[in-house]
């Protein structure tokens, strides 16, 4: 059985820079967001596996902590809002140790809860897995400056 890796969605887009004290999506390919199953067969009987998603953690490379218990909502400026992410986001409050437009890792792990059962009616809870990817992204901050004209 193979658990699919998770396909990392933000907006801003991939390469382009989050900016101090806005609001950033993410999300990953919610296609994947469905049970996957293996069976075997043993003499007259069978064994299923099922693995269900369960929820997404992210490390934002800040030293903070996003979990979200689906696979978040796709940005669209349809649906924009101001406030941010409706189930998955994160605001940087300050720039990473490397100054504006400095990068940081952001990392999806997504863990999946595992169940077995066999055609006798057997079954039980195993062990969660998970499986993760990770990108690049650069923080940065927008200034305003203020000059008086006459």
């Amino acid at each position: 059985m193979t658990l699919p890796v998770p396909e990392i969605g933000t907006a801003p887009p991939l390469g382009k820079p989050r900016f101090v004290n806005m609001p950033s999506w993410m999300w990953i390919d919610a296609d994947g967001w469905e049970p996957v199953s293996a069976t075997a067969s043993v003499g007259a009987g069978s064994v299923t596996v099922v693995a269900t998603p369960e929820r997404v953690v992210w490390e934002t490379g800040d030293g903070h902590q996003v979990v979200c218990d689906s696979a978040g909502t796709v940005y669209s400026p349809a649906v924009f809002r101001e406030e941010g992410s409706p189930d998955c986001g994160h605001t940087y409050t300050s720039l990473p140790p490397g100054g504006a437009g400095a990068e940081v890792d952001l990392v999806a792990v997504w863990e999946w809860s595992v169940a077995w059962s066999t055609s006798t009616g057997d079954g039980g809870e195993l062990e969660g897995l998970s499986t993760s990817s990770e990108v690049a992204v650069p923080v940065s901050e927008i200034h305003s400056v203020v000059t008086h004209t006459r």
